[in-house]
């Protein structure tokens, strides 16, 4: 076992931190080695409010997760990221290739990504810098240009930052547990490697991941990530309205909101009632389903109006074809699916880690999408290099795109998307 690759995964989210650790087997499956799910302490939207207890927090998830492999033998890990302090820009720009020789290449692609950095000031940092396509010679729609016969190439690239502060305390929180990040992934585009199918991408798709403080949406269009946003609400923010609504306690609601939460009270048939544990002196009680389900389904329908708003500022006039894609803890409150068809239309999906070879069924749940998208991530990009500088932008991930589309764009920032 020395002697194989370990690929380490760490979801940091405001409800729980998930650390996976694998490896590929020889038939290419994946093979989990150890999981580790703890109660997240220390995090809000994204963002470290206790550095301690953050730390504290990823130990104990790592050290689960290594219970049968020892310790040690994780070295790097591969750390999402999320929260309202990550924007994107989508950039375009031109590239003549020089040379009596005009095709292009991939040495020429690997020289133009050291000056593919958009100009950023010392409070952000470059996440992702993702090519969307090219037009070489005026032929648009090009993905991979290499080999191409050109004089000029125009690139369209998607470009995800985020706040240097906010990066920087993630990777001391995880680096403090003796382990290296290899890369800082932004949540939804690992959710992604996970749930999308190839027609989704190509169709072109909305994709929400609902985690318990924040969600990420991200459009894809032709196979790539077009745009990028967040929404501040999750499903804590559920729980925090059913609480002011049944009189409790957060953890009470939460357990309620859990086993007999419904997004949709017009499904619910009948008269069904819930006992509420009693809670500061007073008495227990019970109270009708559908009561529990009124403030879900009023705080579900503001968020998928805040959903279809994002798409509009995207400059989408009506949802791709492939429709909404929906993950995270959060997806799987009943009625969800039927709330969102009659909301904004179909097709409506919700979504869990599927079609991987040798996934347990512990992780094909829709809470563990960004977990086992960073663990493909991971064996897809296993090649890149963190790159830091003393008041420089950081590129995460820089080689990963370049192995995987044999392109990498010169970028010059036009236009904030998300």
């Amino acid at each position: 076992m020395p002697s194989d690759t370990f690929y380490t995964a760490i979801d940091i989210g405001s409800s729980k931190i998930a650390s996976v650790v694998a490896r590929v087997g020889t038939e290419g499956e994946l093979k989990i080695l150890g999981t580790g799910v703890v109660p997240s302490q220390g995090m809000q939207k994204g963002r470290i409010e206790s550095i301690d207890e953050v730390k504290t927090a990823i130990a104990t998830s790592l050290e689960e997760a290594q219970r049968y492999i020892g310790r040690g033998v994780v070295s790097g890990v591969y750390v999402g990221v999320s929260g309202n302090h990550i924007t994107c820009v989508n950039t375009k720009d031109v590239v003549d290739n020089p040379g009596e020789v005009k095709d292009i290449n991939t040495h020429l692609l690997e020289q133009l990504i050291k000056s593919s950095f958009p100009e950023v000031g010392h409070s952000q940092e470059v996440l992702h810098i993702i090519p969307i396509g090219y037009d070489v010679d005026g032929l648009s729609g090009v993905r991979n240009p290499v080999g191409l016969h050109a004089e000029q190439v125009h690139v369209d690239a998607h470009v995800v930052l985020g706040d240097a502060v906010a990066l920087k305390n993630t990777v001391k929180a995880v680096e403090s547990n003796r382990v290296n990040v290899k890369s800082l992934v932004l949540q939804s585009l690992a959710s992604a490697e996970a749930t999308l199918t190839g027609d989704e991408r190509e169709m072109g798709v909305v994709f929400v991941d609902i985690g318990a403080g924040i969600t990420d949406l991200a459009i894809y269009r032709q196979g790539s990530p077009w745009f990028s946003a967040m929404i501040p609400v999750g499903g804590n923010q559920l729980t925090k309205d059913l609480q002011v609504a049944l009189g409790t306690s957060f953890y009470i609601a939460e357990e309620i909101k859990l086993k007999w939460g419904h997004a949709f009270p017009e499904m619910l048939q009948g008269i069904e009632e819930v006992v509420i544990p009693s809670f500061q002196g007073q008495p227990r009680r019970m109270v009708q389903r559908k009561l529990i389900a009124e403030p879900l389904n009023a705080r579900m329908v503001e968020m998928l109006k805040q959903i279809l708003l994002k798409v509009r500022q995207s400059g989408l006039r009506q949802m791709p074809d492939g429709g909404l894609v929906i993950t995270g803890g959060c997806s799987e409150l009943p009625g969800l699916q039927e709330l969102t068809l009659g909301t904004l239309g179909g097709p409506v999906r919700i979504a869990h880690p599927r079609g991987i070879s040798g996934l347990p069924t512990n992780l094909r749940k829709p809470a563990f999408s960004t977990a086992v998208g960073l663990l493909l991530w991971g064996i897809k990009h296993q090649g890149e290099k963190r790159l830091y500088g003393s008041g420089e932008s950081t590129l995460w991930g820089k080689k990963s795109f370049l192995s995987r589309f044999k392109k990498e764009p010169k970028v010059r920032s036009e236009a904030t998307v998300g």
